[in-house]
Protein backbone atom coordinates (compact mmCIF):
# COMPACT_ATOMS: atom_id res chain seq x y z
CA UNK A 1 0.00 0.00 0.00
CA UNK A 2 1.23 3.50 -0.84
CA UNK A 3 0.70 6.34 1.61
CA UNK A 4 -0.99 9.57 0.51
CA UNK A 5 2.17 11.60 1.12
CA UNK A 6 5.70 10.79 2.26
CA UNK A 7 8.23 13.42 3.34
CA UNK A 8 11.70 11.88 3.07
CA UNK A 9 15.16 12.69 4.41
CA UNK A 10 14.02 15.40 6.81
CA UNK A 11 15.65 16.58 10.02
CA UNK A 12 12.66 15.80 12.21
CA UNK A 13 11.99 18.14 15.13
CA UNK A 14 9.15 16.29 16.78
CA UNK A 15 7.85 19.11 19.01
CA UNK A 16 8.74 17.52 22.35
CA UNK A 17 12.11 19.22 22.72
CA UNK A 18 13.93 15.97 21.93
CA UNK A 19 17.02 16.14 19.69
CA UNK A 20 16.59 16.28 15.92
CA UNK A 21 16.74 12.97 14.10
CA UNK A 22 16.83 12.07 10.44
CA UNK A 23 13.97 10.17 8.93
CA UNK A 24 10.75 10.20 6.95
CA UNK A 25 7.12 10.82 7.79
CA UNK A 26 4.21 9.08 6.09
CA UNK A 27 0.74 10.63 5.94
CA UNK A 28 -2.50 8.78 5.34
CA UNK A 29 -6.07 10.14 5.56
CA UNK A 30 -5.02 13.29 7.41
CA UNK A 31 -3.00 11.49 10.06
CA UNK A 32 0.67 10.73 10.60
CA UNK A 33 0.81 7.06 9.72
CA UNK A 34 4.49 6.30 10.32
CA UNK A 35 7.72 8.01 11.40
CA UNK A 36 11.26 6.86 10.61
CA UNK A 37 11.56 4.21 7.93
CA UNK A 38 8.39 4.34 5.85
CA UNK A 39 7.11 2.74 2.66
CA UNK A 40 5.99 4.08 -0.69
CA UNK A 41 3.88 7.18 -1.20
CA UNK A 42 1.67 8.50 -3.99
CA UNK A 43 3.67 11.69 -3.59
CA UNK A 44 7.19 11.80 -2.17
CA UNK A 45 8.99 14.97 -1.14
CA UNK A 46 12.74 15.03 -0.66
CA UNK A 47 13.29 17.26 2.38
CA UNK A 48 17.09 17.02 2.48
CA UNK A 49 18.56 19.98 4.39
CA UNK A 50 15.17 20.98 5.79
CA UNK A 51 13.59 20.69 9.22
CA UNK A 52 10.17 19.05 9.53
CA UNK A 53 8.19 20.19 12.59
CA UNK A 54 4.61 20.03 13.82
CA UNK A 55 2.50 22.92 12.60
CA UNK A 56 2.73 25.98 14.81
CA UNK A 57 -0.20 26.96 17.06
CA UNK A 58 -1.14 30.61 17.58
CA UNK A 59 -3.23 31.11 20.72
CA UNK A 60 -3.96 34.82 20.28
CA UNK A 61 -5.59 35.89 17.01
CA UNK A 62 -8.45 38.14 15.94
CA UNK A 63 -9.57 36.58 12.66
CA UNK A 64 -13.23 36.72 13.74
CA UNK A 65 -14.15 39.03 10.86
CA UNK A 66 -11.36 38.28 8.36
CA UNK A 67 -12.32 34.62 8.16
CA UNK A 68 -15.44 35.85 6.35
CA UNK A 69 -13.47 37.04 3.31
CA UNK A 70 -10.05 35.37 3.69
CA UNK A 71 -10.35 31.65 4.46
CA UNK A 72 -6.55 31.25 4.26
CA UNK A 73 -6.16 33.53 7.31
CA UNK A 74 -3.23 35.49 5.96
CA UNK A 75 -0.69 36.41 7.27
CA UNK A 76 -0.62 33.49 9.77
CA UNK A 77 -0.67 30.73 7.18
CA UNK A 78 2.57 32.02 5.62
CA UNK A 79 4.49 31.47 8.86
CA UNK A 80 3.86 27.76 9.38
CA UNK A 81 0.84 28.28 11.62
CA UNK A 82 -1.66 25.47 11.21
CA UNK A 83 -4.05 26.11 14.14
CA UNK A 84 -5.36 29.36 15.61
CA UNK A 85 -7.42 30.36 18.63
CA UNK A 86 -9.82 33.18 17.71
CA UNK A 87 -12.17 35.46 19.61
CA UNK A 88 -9.64 36.86 22.09
CA UNK A 89 -10.05 39.91 24.33
CA UNK A 90 -13.81 39.59 24.65
CA UNK A 91 -14.68 41.28 21.33
CA UNK A 92 -16.03 39.77 18.12
CA UNK A 93 -18.92 39.68 15.68
CA UNK A 94 -21.23 37.11 17.26
CA UNK A 95 -23.71 36.64 18.73
CA UNK A 96 -25.35 39.69 17.23
CA UNK A 97 -28.83 40.81 16.20
CA UNK A 98 -29.13 42.57 12.82
CA UNK A 99 -30.27 45.86 14.33
CA UNK A 100 -27.28 45.92 16.72
CA UNK A 101 -24.44 45.40 14.23
CA UNK A 102 -23.70 49.08 13.76
CA UNK A 103 -23.16 49.55 17.49
CA UNK A 104 -21.39 46.31 18.33
CA UNK A 105 -18.70 46.55 15.65
CA UNK A 106 -17.32 49.64 17.39
CA UNK A 107 -15.80 47.23 19.92
CA UNK A 108 -13.58 45.84 17.16
CA UNK A 109 -12.94 49.31 15.74
CA UNK A 110 -11.78 50.76 19.05
CA UNK A 111 -10.14 47.72 20.65
CA UNK A 112 -8.62 45.98 17.63
CA UNK A 113 -8.44 48.89 15.16
CA UNK A 114 -10.45 47.26 12.40
CA UNK A 115 -12.08 49.53 9.79
CA UNK A 116 -15.74 50.21 10.53
CA UNK A 117 -16.99 50.07 6.94
CA UNK A 118 -15.04 46.89 6.21
CA UNK A 119 -16.64 45.19 9.20
CA UNK A 120 -20.14 46.41 8.44
CA UNK A 121 -20.11 45.97 4.67
CA UNK A 122 -17.48 43.27 4.14
CA UNK A 123 -19.14 40.54 6.19
CA UNK A 124 -22.11 38.48 5.10
CA UNK A 125 -23.71 38.80 8.55
CA UNK A 126 -25.66 35.62 7.88
CA UNK A 127 -25.87 34.76 11.58
CA UNK A 128 -27.49 35.86 14.76
CA UNK A 129 -26.44 33.20 17.26
CA UNK A 130 -22.90 31.96 17.87
CA UNK A 131 -23.67 28.47 16.48
CA UNK A 132 -24.87 30.12 13.26
CA UNK A 133 -21.63 32.13 13.14
CA UNK A 134 -19.53 28.96 13.46
CA UNK A 135 -21.54 27.32 10.70
CA UNK A 136 -21.14 30.35 8.41
CA UNK A 137 -17.36 30.41 8.95
CA UNK A 138 -16.76 26.71 8.42
CA UNK A 139 -19.16 25.69 5.67
CA UNK A 140 -17.20 27.68 3.07
CA UNK A 141 -13.99 26.01 4.15
CA UNK A 142 -10.96 27.40 5.98
CA UNK A 143 -7.25 26.89 5.42
CA UNK A 144 -6.18 26.47 9.04
CA UNK A 145 -7.65 24.66 12.01
CA UNK A 146 -9.75 27.12 14.01
CA UNK A 147 -10.96 27.27 17.59
CA UNK A 148 -13.60 29.91 18.36
CA UNK A 149 -13.99 31.56 21.76
CA UNK A 150 -17.24 33.34 22.56
CA UNK A 151 -16.45 37.03 23.17
CA UNK A 152 -18.09 38.06 26.42
CA UNK A 153 -18.71 41.66 25.36
CA UNK A 154 -20.79 40.45 22.41
CA UNK A 155 -22.57 37.89 24.57
CA UNK A 156 -23.46 40.47 27.23
CA UNK A 157 -24.66 42.96 24.63
CA UNK A 158 -26.81 40.26 23.02
CA UNK A 159 -28.52 39.55 26.36
CA UNK A 160 -28.50 42.95 28.06
CA UNK A 161 -28.50 45.55 25.28
CA UNK A 162 -26.99 48.93 26.14
CA UNK A 163 -27.10 48.08 29.85
CA UNK A 164 -24.19 45.71 29.18
CA UNK A 165 -21.81 48.70 29.22
CA UNK A 166 -23.31 50.08 32.43
CA UNK A 167 -23.70 47.35 35.05
CA UNK A 168 -23.28 43.74 36.10
CA UNK A 169 -25.88 41.21 34.96
CA UNK A 170 -28.93 40.20 36.96
CA UNK A 171 -29.54 36.58 37.93
CA UNK A 172 -31.89 36.15 34.99
CA UNK A 173 -29.44 37.73 32.56
CA UNK A 174 -26.61 35.59 33.94
CA UNK A 175 -28.68 32.44 33.43
CA UNK A 176 -29.43 33.51 29.85
CA UNK A 177 -25.73 34.06 29.13
CA UNK A 178 -24.81 30.69 30.60
CA UNK A 179 -27.44 28.99 28.44
CA UNK A 180 -26.13 30.73 25.30
CA UNK A 181 -22.53 29.79 26.16
CA UNK A 182 -23.62 26.17 26.63
CA UNK A 183 -25.37 26.26 23.25
CA UNK A 184 -22.24 27.69 21.64
CA UNK A 185 -19.99 25.08 23.24
CA UNK A 186 -22.28 22.29 22.09
CA UNK A 187 -21.96 23.72 18.56
CA UNK A 188 -18.17 23.71 18.76
CA UNK A 189 -17.06 26.90 20.55
CA UNK A 190 -13.88 26.44 22.56
CA UNK A 191 -14.54 28.68 25.56
CA UNK A 192 -14.96 32.38 26.19
CA UNK A 193 -12.84 35.50 26.48
CA UNK A 194 -13.11 38.85 28.19
CA UNK A 195 -11.22 42.05 28.79
CA UNK A 196 -10.99 44.24 31.86
CA UNK A 197 -8.49 46.65 30.29
CA UNK A 198 -9.33 50.29 30.99
CA UNK A 199 -8.14 51.19 27.49
CA UNK A 200 -10.78 48.97 25.88
CA UNK A 201 -13.79 51.10 25.06
CA UNK A 202 -16.55 50.55 22.53
CA UNK A 203 -19.29 52.69 21.04
CA UNK A 204 -18.79 56.42 21.79
CA UNK A 205 -16.09 55.65 24.33
CA UNK A 206 -18.27 53.51 26.60
CA UNK A 207 -16.52 50.59 28.32
CA UNK A 208 -16.71 47.38 26.31
CA UNK A 209 -19.34 45.25 27.95
CA UNK A 210 -17.12 42.57 29.51
CA UNK A 211 -15.47 45.23 31.69
CA UNK A 212 -18.74 45.43 33.65
CA UNK A 213 -19.01 41.68 34.27
CA UNK A 214 -19.42 40.72 37.91
CA UNK A 215 -17.85 37.79 39.72
CA UNK A 216 -21.18 35.97 39.99
CA UNK A 217 -21.81 35.97 36.26
CA UNK A 218 -18.21 35.04 35.49
CA UNK A 219 -18.52 32.17 37.94
CA UNK A 220 -21.70 30.97 36.23
CA UNK A 221 -19.99 30.98 32.84
CA UNK A 222 -17.00 29.14 34.28
CA UNK A 223 -19.28 26.47 35.74
CA UNK A 224 -20.82 26.07 32.30
CA UNK A 225 -17.35 25.43 30.89
CA UNK A 226 -16.88 22.65 33.47
CA UNK A 227 -19.57 20.65 31.68
CA UNK A 228 -17.25 20.10 28.69
CA UNK A 229 -14.06 18.03 28.40
CA UNK A 230 -12.02 20.78 26.74
CA UNK A 231 -11.97 24.52 26.38
CA UNK A 232 -10.11 27.63 27.51
CA UNK A 233 -10.78 31.03 29.07
CA UNK A 234 -8.76 34.08 28.01
CA UNK A 235 -8.65 37.28 30.05
CA UNK A 236 -7.12 40.52 28.80
CA UNK A 237 -5.74 42.75 31.56
CA UNK A 238 -7.52 41.15 34.55
CA UNK A 239 -8.22 44.39 36.42
CA UNK A 240 -4.58 45.29 35.94
CA UNK A 241 -2.39 47.31 38.22
CA UNK A 242 -1.90 50.68 36.57
CA UNK A 243 0.91 50.76 34.00
CA UNK A 244 2.05 47.20 34.75
CA UNK A 245 -0.15 44.79 32.71
CA UNK A 246 -0.17 42.63 35.86
CA UNK A 247 -3.34 41.56 37.69
CA UNK A 248 -4.54 43.57 40.67
CA UNK A 249 -5.60 41.69 43.80
CA UNK A 250 -9.13 41.56 42.41
CA UNK A 251 -7.82 40.37 39.05
CA UNK A 252 -5.73 37.66 40.66
CA UNK A 253 -8.75 36.39 42.61
CA UNK A 254 -10.82 36.42 39.41
CA UNK A 255 -8.28 34.30 37.50
CA UNK A 256 -8.11 31.74 40.30
CA UNK A 257 -11.90 31.62 40.55
CA UNK A 258 -12.30 31.07 36.81
CA UNK A 259 -9.82 28.18 36.87
CA UNK A 260 -11.33 26.60 39.96
CA UNK A 261 -14.92 26.70 38.76
CA UNK A 262 -14.25 25.79 35.12
CA UNK A 263 -11.46 23.25 35.73
CA UNK A 264 -10.10 24.52 32.43
CA UNK A 265 -6.88 26.32 31.49
CA UNK A 266 -6.98 30.10 31.87
CA UNK A 267 -4.61 32.44 30.06
CA UNK A 268 -4.17 36.13 30.79
CA UNK A 269 -2.50 39.17 29.26
CA UNK A 270 0.24 39.78 29.85
CA UNK A 271 3.84 39.63 31.01
CA UNK A 272 5.67 42.39 29.16
CA UNK A 273 8.65 44.68 29.69
CA UNK A 274 6.76 47.85 30.57
CA UNK A 275 8.85 51.02 31.07
CA UNK A 276 8.94 52.11 34.69
CA UNK A 277 7.80 48.73 36.04
CA UNK A 278 9.39 47.94 39.39
CA UNK A 279 11.91 45.06 39.04
CA UNK A 280 10.74 41.72 40.35
CA UNK A 281 6.99 42.39 40.15
CA UNK A 282 6.44 39.96 37.28
CA UNK A 283 8.43 37.18 38.92
CA UNK A 284 6.52 37.72 42.16
CA UNK A 285 3.18 37.53 40.36
CA UNK A 286 4.13 34.28 38.62
CA UNK A 287 5.22 32.84 41.96
CA UNK A 288 1.79 33.58 43.43
CA UNK A 289 0.19 31.22 40.92
CA UNK A 290 2.58 28.37 41.71
CA UNK A 291 0.61 26.87 44.66
CA UNK A 292 -2.48 26.75 42.46
CA UNK A 293 -0.52 25.08 39.67
CA UNK A 294 0.50 22.38 42.14
CA UNK A 295 -3.21 21.91 42.90
CA UNK A 296 -3.83 21.20 39.22
CA UNK A 297 -4.99 24.65 38.06
CA UNK A 298 -3.43 25.84 34.81
CA UNK A 299 -3.26 29.66 34.86
CA UNK A 300 -0.65 31.10 32.52
CA UNK A 301 0.14 34.54 31.14
CA UNK A 302 1.19 35.28 27.58
CA UNK A 303 4.18 37.24 26.38
CA UNK A 304 5.43 38.25 22.96
CA UNK A 305 8.77 37.74 21.28
CA UNK A 306 9.38 41.26 19.98
CA UNK A 307 8.75 44.91 20.84
CA UNK A 308 5.13 45.91 21.23
CA UNK A 309 4.48 48.84 18.95
CA UNK A 310 1.17 50.49 18.27
CA UNK A 311 0.24 52.62 15.29
CA UNK A 312 -1.80 55.68 16.07
CA UNK A 313 -3.71 58.22 14.05
CA UNK A 314 -5.79 60.89 15.70
CA UNK A 315 -8.68 59.87 13.49
CA UNK A 316 -8.79 56.58 15.44
CA UNK A 317 -7.16 57.46 18.78
CA UNK A 318 -7.92 54.17 20.54
CA UNK A 319 -4.48 54.16 22.21
CA UNK A 320 -5.59 57.06 24.39
CA UNK A 321 -8.86 55.40 25.35
CA UNK A 322 -7.83 55.20 29.01
CA UNK A 323 -7.80 59.01 29.22
CA UNK A 324 -11.17 60.46 30.14
CA UNK A 325 -10.59 63.53 27.97
CA UNK A 326 -9.88 61.42 24.87
CA UNK A 327 -13.10 59.45 25.09
CA UNK A 328 -14.84 62.49 23.68
CA UNK A 329 -12.88 61.89 20.45
CA UNK A 330 -13.92 58.30 19.89
CA UNK A 331 -16.36 57.50 17.09
CA UNK A 332 -16.83 61.14 16.08
CA UNK A 333 -16.54 62.81 12.71
CA UNK A 334 -13.15 64.17 11.66
CA UNK A 335 -14.52 67.69 11.78
CA UNK A 336 -15.71 67.24 15.37
CA UNK A 337 -12.37 65.71 16.35
CA UNK A 338 -10.40 68.61 14.87
CA UNK A 339 -12.52 71.10 16.83
CA UNK A 340 -11.82 69.10 19.98
CA UNK A 341 -8.06 68.83 19.35
CA UNK A 342 -7.78 72.58 18.73
CA UNK A 343 -9.53 73.36 21.99
CA UNK A 344 -7.25 74.82 24.71
CA UNK A 345 -9.50 73.15 27.28
CA UNK A 346 -8.90 69.70 25.76
CA UNK A 347 -5.15 70.28 25.64
CA UNK A 348 -5.12 71.37 29.26
CA UNK A 349 -7.11 68.27 30.27
CA UNK A 350 -4.74 66.03 28.28
CA UNK A 351 -1.66 67.59 29.91
CA UNK A 352 -3.15 67.19 33.37
CA UNK A 353 -4.13 63.56 32.84
CA UNK A 354 -0.83 62.73 31.20
CA UNK A 355 1.19 64.19 34.07
CA UNK A 356 -0.95 62.30 36.59
CA UNK A 357 -0.16 58.92 35.02
CA UNK A 358 3.03 57.10 36.06
CA UNK A 359 5.52 57.75 33.27
CA UNK A 360 2.95 59.59 31.14
CA UNK A 361 3.21 59.44 27.35
CA UNK A 362 6.73 58.68 26.17
CA UNK A 363 7.16 61.26 23.41
CA UNK A 364 10.73 60.03 22.78
CA UNK A 365 9.33 56.74 21.47
CA UNK A 366 6.35 58.27 19.62
CA UNK A 367 7.62 58.59 16.04
CA UNK A 368 6.09 60.08 12.88
CA UNK A 369 5.85 57.28 10.30
CA UNK A 370 3.25 58.55 7.84
CA UNK A 371 3.15 62.18 6.74
CA UNK A 372 2.37 64.31 3.68
CA UNK A 373 5.02 65.66 1.32
CA UNK A 374 4.86 69.16 2.78
CA UNK A 375 5.70 67.79 6.24
CA UNK A 376 8.36 65.27 5.21
CA UNK A 377 10.87 67.05 7.43
CA UNK A 378 9.12 65.40 10.38
CA UNK A 379 9.25 61.84 9.01
CA UNK A 380 11.13 59.45 11.30
CA UNK A 381 11.42 62.00 14.09
CA UNK A 382 10.02 61.56 17.56
CA UNK A 383 7.52 64.06 18.90
CA UNK A 384 10.02 64.91 21.64
CA UNK A 385 12.66 65.72 19.02
CA UNK A 386 10.22 67.92 17.07
CA UNK A 387 9.35 69.70 20.29
CA UNK A 388 13.00 70.40 21.05
CA UNK A 389 13.69 71.65 17.53
CA UNK A 390 10.70 73.99 17.59
CA UNK A 391 10.90 74.98 21.24
CA UNK A 392 7.31 73.87 21.81
CA UNK A 393 5.41 71.54 24.09
CA UNK A 394 5.30 67.98 22.63
CA UNK A 395 1.53 67.79 23.09
CA UNK A 396 1.04 70.90 20.96
CA UNK A 397 3.42 69.55 18.30
CA UNK A 398 1.56 66.24 18.28
CA UNK A 399 -1.90 67.71 17.93
CA UNK A 400 -0.97 70.53 15.54
CA UNK A 401 0.79 68.20 13.10
CA UNK A 402 -2.23 65.90 13.00
CA UNK A 403 -4.63 68.79 12.51
CA UNK A 404 -2.50 70.23 9.71
CA UNK A 405 -2.88 66.92 7.86
CA UNK A 406 -6.59 66.51 8.57
CA UNK A 407 -5.81 63.67 11.00
CA UNK A 408 -4.06 61.52 8.38
CA UNK A 409 -0.65 61.60 10.12
CA UNK A 410 0.54 58.22 11.36
CA UNK A 411 2.52 57.75 14.57
CA UNK A 412 4.26 54.61 15.82
CA UNK A 413 4.59 54.19 19.57
CA UNK A 414 6.90 51.69 21.25
CA UNK A 415 5.08 50.83 24.44
CA UNK A 416 6.56 47.59 25.78
CA UNK A 417 9.28 44.96 25.29
CA UNK A 418 11.71 47.69 24.30
CA UNK A 419 14.74 46.33 26.20
CA UNK A 420 15.95 43.12 24.45
CA UNK A 421 17.76 41.97 27.60
CA UNK A 422 14.54 42.10 29.56
CA UNK A 423 12.62 40.36 26.77
CA UNK A 424 15.21 37.57 26.94
CA UNK A 425 14.34 37.15 30.61
CA UNK A 426 10.60 37.18 29.96
CA UNK A 427 10.88 34.48 27.31
CA UNK A 428 12.77 32.33 29.79
CA UNK A 429 10.15 32.53 32.56
CA UNK A 430 8.54 29.15 33.31
CA UNK A 431 4.84 28.65 32.57
CA UNK A 432 4.60 31.67 30.28
CA UNK A 433 2.98 31.09 26.89
CA UNK A 434 4.10 32.63 23.62
CA UNK A 435 1.19 34.59 22.21
CA UNK A 436 0.03 38.09 21.43
CA UNK A 437 0.60 37.98 17.69
CA UNK A 438 -2.79 39.79 17.47
CA UNK A 439 -3.04 38.39 13.94
CA UNK A 440 -6.09 39.79 12.18
CA UNK A 441 -6.23 42.96 14.27
CA UNK A 442 -4.81 46.47 13.78
CA UNK A 443 -4.81 45.66 10.09
CA UNK A 444 -3.80 49.10 8.82
CA UNK A 445 -1.46 49.88 11.69
CA UNK A 446 0.85 47.01 12.49
CA UNK A 447 1.27 43.33 11.62
CA UNK A 448 3.10 40.85 13.82
CA UNK A 449 1.42 37.67 12.65
CA UNK A 450 4.85 36.11 12.12
CA UNK A 451 5.63 35.62 15.81
CA UNK A 452 6.54 31.97 15.13
CA UNK A 453 9.03 32.63 12.37
CA UNK A 454 10.40 35.62 14.31
CA UNK A 455 11.09 33.41 17.33
CA UNK A 456 13.00 30.91 15.20
CA UNK A 457 14.90 33.67 13.44
CA UNK A 458 15.70 36.03 16.30
CA UNK A 459 15.75 33.97 19.49
CA UNK A 460 16.90 30.63 18.08
CA UNK A 461 19.20 31.39 15.15
CA UNK A 462 20.56 34.85 16.02
CA UNK A 463 20.39 35.23 19.79
CA UNK A 464 20.66 31.50 20.57
CA UNK A 465 18.40 31.88 23.60
CA UNK A 466 16.72 28.59 22.66
CA UNK A 467 17.88 25.53 20.82
CA UNK A 468 15.92 24.81 17.67
CA UNK A 469 14.24 21.90 19.43
CA UNK A 470 13.16 24.09 22.37
CA UNK A 471 12.00 26.91 20.11
CA UNK A 472 9.81 24.50 18.16
CA UNK A 473 8.46 22.98 21.39
CA UNK A 474 7.37 26.44 22.56
CA UNK A 475 5.38 26.84 19.33
CA UNK A 476 3.88 23.35 19.14
CA UNK A 477 3.49 20.89 22.00
CA UNK A 478 3.44 23.60 24.67
CA UNK A 479 0.33 25.40 23.31
CA UNK A 480 -1.19 22.07 22.24
CA UNK A 481 -0.90 20.72 25.79
CA UNK A 482 -2.30 23.93 27.24
CA UNK A 483 -5.33 23.73 24.96
CA UNK A 484 -5.63 19.96 25.55
CA UNK A 485 -5.21 19.25 21.84
CA UNK A 486 -3.86 15.77 22.34
CA UNK A 487 -3.55 14.96 18.64
CA UNK A 488 -1.54 18.07 17.74
CA UNK A 489 1.84 19.58 18.50
CA UNK A 490 3.94 16.43 18.08
CA UNK A 491 5.19 14.35 15.18
CA UNK A 492 4.05 10.90 16.22
CA UNK A 493 2.08 8.12 14.59
CA UNK A 494 -1.66 8.67 15.03
CA UNK A 495 -1.45 12.43 15.46
CA UNK A 496 -2.96 14.91 13.03
CA UNK A 497 -0.77 15.57 10.00
CA UNK A 498 -0.30 19.30 10.59
CA UNK A 499 3.31 19.97 9.60
CA UNK A 500 5.72 22.69 8.50
CA UNK A 501 8.88 22.13 6.46
CA UNK A 502 11.45 24.92 6.72
CA UNK A 503 15.06 25.94 6.25
CA UNK A 504 16.43 26.74 9.73
CA UNK A 505 19.06 29.05 8.24
CA UNK A 506 16.52 31.22 6.44
CA UNK A 507 13.21 31.11 8.28
CA UNK A 508 11.97 34.52 9.42
CA UNK A 509 9.47 37.26 8.66
CA UNK A 510 9.88 39.45 5.59
CA UNK A 511 9.47 43.25 5.74
CA UNK A 512 5.95 44.57 6.22
CA UNK A 513 3.97 45.28 3.03
CA UNK A 514 0.87 47.40 2.46
CA UNK A 515 -1.73 45.75 0.23
CA UNK A 516 -5.25 46.75 -0.79
CA UNK A 517 -7.15 43.48 -0.49
CA UNK A 518 -9.70 44.18 2.24
CA UNK A 519 -13.35 44.37 1.13
CA UNK A 520 -13.86 47.55 -0.84
CA UNK A 521 -10.17 47.68 -1.77
CA UNK A 522 -9.20 49.06 1.64
CA UNK A 523 -5.55 48.74 2.76
CA UNK A 524 -3.93 46.53 5.35
CA UNK A 525 -0.43 45.53 6.38
CA UNK A 526 0.81 41.99 5.80
CA UNK A 527 3.92 40.10 6.84
CA UNK A 528 5.12 37.28 4.60
CA UNK A 529 7.73 34.69 5.56
CA UNK A 530 10.87 33.33 4.02
CA UNK A 531 12.49 29.95 4.45
CA UNK A 532 9.26 27.95 4.68
CA UNK A 533 9.04 25.34 1.96
CA UNK A 534 5.72 23.68 2.77
CA UNK A 535 2.81 23.80 5.18
CA UNK A 536 0.59 20.75 5.57
CA UNK A 537 -2.82 20.90 7.28
CA UNK A 538 -4.84 17.75 7.87
CA UNK A 539 -2.54 15.81 5.57
CA UNK A 540 -3.02 18.18 2.62
CA UNK A 541 -0.39 20.56 1.29
CA UNK A 542 -1.84 24.00 1.99
CA UNK A 543 1.14 26.10 0.83
CA UNK A 544 4.26 25.27 -1.16
CA UNK A 545 6.97 27.94 -1.14
CA UNK A 546 4.30 30.39 -0.05
CA UNK A 547 1.92 29.56 -2.89
CA UNK A 548 -1.58 28.28 -2.03
CA UNK A 549 -2.36 24.86 -3.43
CA UNK A 550 -6.10 25.35 -3.89
CA UNK A 551 -7.28 23.42 -0.83
CA UNK A 552 -8.97 24.45 2.41
CA UNK A 553 -8.29 21.52 4.74
CA UNK A 554 -8.70 23.25 8.11
CA UNK A 555 -11.27 21.98 10.56
CA UNK A 556 -13.12 23.18 13.61
CA UNK A 557 -11.36 22.41 16.90
CA UNK A 558 -14.24 21.67 19.26
CA UNK A 559 -14.44 20.96 23.00
CA UNK A 560 -15.95 17.53 22.45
Amino acid sequence: MAYDLVIDNAAICDGTGAPLFSGSVAIEQGKIAAVGEVGAGHRRINAHGMVLAPGFIDIHTHYDAQIGWDPMLTSSCWHGVTSVLMGNCGVGVAPCRPEERGTMVWDLVNVEAMPYDVLLDGLSWEWGSFPQYIQACTRRGVGLNVAFMVPLSALRFYVMGEAASQRAASDEETAAMAALLREAMQAGAYGFSLTMFELHNGYQGRPVASRLAGMEELGALARTMAEFPRGVIEVSAPRSRQNSALPSEEGFAMLVMLAQKSRKPVTWLSVLDVPGLKPGLQEAMLARFEPYRLQGLDIRPQTMTRPLQTYLSLREPFSFGRYACWRKALNRSAADQIVLYRSPEFRAEFRAEDRARPGGTNWETTVVVSVSERNQRFFGKSIAQIGREEGRDPIDCFLDLAIDEELETGFLRSVANIDPNRVRELLSFPNVLLGLSDAGAHVNQICQAGEASYLLSEWVRKQKLFSLEEGVRRLTSEPADFLRLNDKGRIAAGNDADLVLFDPDRIGPKPIERVYDLPGGKPRLIERAEGIAMTVVGGQVLLENGDPQGVLPGRLLSPA
